[in-house]
């Protein structure tokens, strides 16, 4: 019989709206029992911090080095996590075995070899006295992989478990977007598909000092223009074959450049609508059309968005949330499950999700310091 673990999985996203931490039951395959969940708010404040890390990310050239801005900001990220894990979700109620833990994503470039995940998971560790996985992209990209997305073998394992009908696409629009295909075998295609939220969010704290624009509604003030809409379509990402990703900060000088000269709610509707078309745009990399879309991530969340996907689609986009999964905490949840994956030493990445020669195991592994049940 196959060793069911309880643990939480933490998510520190590209959107920076803060930590999610989602409590799962797994064996790292097909055994999934969703429990509590939470969300901890990054302040403005920290969010500032955290912000100025990833202006000093393509400057980064040892992995570990968390000097200036980046130590400041690992403090945050730490911090914030272990408040997340202790106040939120009771841990000392619930036998939660492990943390499941990715922290902050602050740089990510493959071609160098290269992808920063801040956040001290030995403190974490002490803190909770649990041990911590962490650490769960880097032999990927060691190995010339692309590092993410990470979750397919979760999104695959959720839609075996929903009773999907097959072939499937799990698309998560977070800060940046992603799709997993899952076909009628099972057997896995992911990558990045192009910007998600964080074009959208940067613009909003921009010109409003706001996370977001709440349920779309400034964009469906504006108008799309198709121009500058075309013309973002034509950045050479999205003419790479996948499996490909992309660092948060990746479009951002050329959309400002495409969108110069627009009003802000136009800019809103465009990049709104920008974002489904990418997805579409990755339609055409699929080996065979879809039956079912489950969209999670905040995306999912923006009415205005979730139409343009209907409307650019010929599938109903299906939430995770109507379907038993709060789609704001699939991506938490994606990291208890590989964190299951590491302790049973199973593959977290494959050729079809992160182009990596050879299914990739990964992670590392901190023990509390002083605890006597891990020394």
């Amino acid at each position: 019989m196959r060793k069911v673990h309880t643990i939480a999985g933490t998510m520190s996203g590209t959107s920076l709206d803060g930590v999610d931490v989602a409590i799962l039951t797994t064996d790292g395959e097909a055994h999934l029992v969703p429990g509590v969940t939470h969300f901890q708010a990054y302040t403005d404040k920290e969010r500032k911090v955290l912000n100025a890390a990833f202006d000093a990310g393509p400057d980064i050239v040892d992995r570990k080095d968390r000097s200036g801005i980046l130590g400041e900001a690992e403090e945050i990220v730490t911090r914030v996590h272990i408040e997340a894990l202790t106040d939120g979700t009771n841990l000392s109620s619930q036998p939660v075995e492990y943390v499941g833990f990715h922290g902050q994503t602050i740089f990510h470039d493959p071609a160098r070899k290269l992808t920063v995940q801040i956040g001290d998971a030995q403190s974490v560790s002490d803190a909770l006295g649990i041990p911590v996985v962490y650490d769960m992209r880097q032999n990927d990209v060691s190995q010339g992989g692309e590092g993410a997305p990470l979750a397919p073998a979760f999104h695959g394992a959720m839609v075996a478990a929903l009773g999907a009908k097959e072939p499937a696409i799990f698309l998560n629009i977070g800060g940046v977007a992603n799709v997993t295909y899952v076909g009628d075998g099972g057997e896995l295609l992911a990558f990045d598909t192009g910007p998600g939220n964080a074009l959208l969010d940067d613009l909003m704290q921009a010109e409003f000092g706001e996370r977001m624009d709440t349920g779309g509604k400034i964009a469906n003030s504006g108008r799309i223009e198709a121009r500058a809409l075309n013309e973002l379509l034509l950045h050479p990402f999205f003419d790479r074959e996948p499996p490909k990703s992309l660092d948060r900060r990746d479009f951002h000088n050329f959309a400002l450049d495409k969108l110069a000269g627009l009003s802000t709610p136009d800019k809103l509707a465009t990049l709104t609508r920008f974002t489904v078309q990418a997805i579409m745009r990755a339609h055409e990399w699929l080996p065979k059309a879809p039956n079912t879309m489950i969209v999670s991530g905040g995306g999912a969340k923006n009415p205005v968005m979730m139409q343009h996907l209907k409307e650019a689609s010929q599938i109903t986009p299906q939430i995770a949330s109507n379907l038993g999964w709060d789609d704001v905490f699939i991506e938490a949840n994606a990291f208890a499950y590989l964190a299951a994956r590491h302790l049973r030493d199973l593959p977290l990445s494959f050729p079809g999700t992160t182009s990596v020669p050879e299914p990739m195991r990964g992670g590392e592994i901190a023990y509390p310091r002083g605890s006597r049940a891990f020394t």
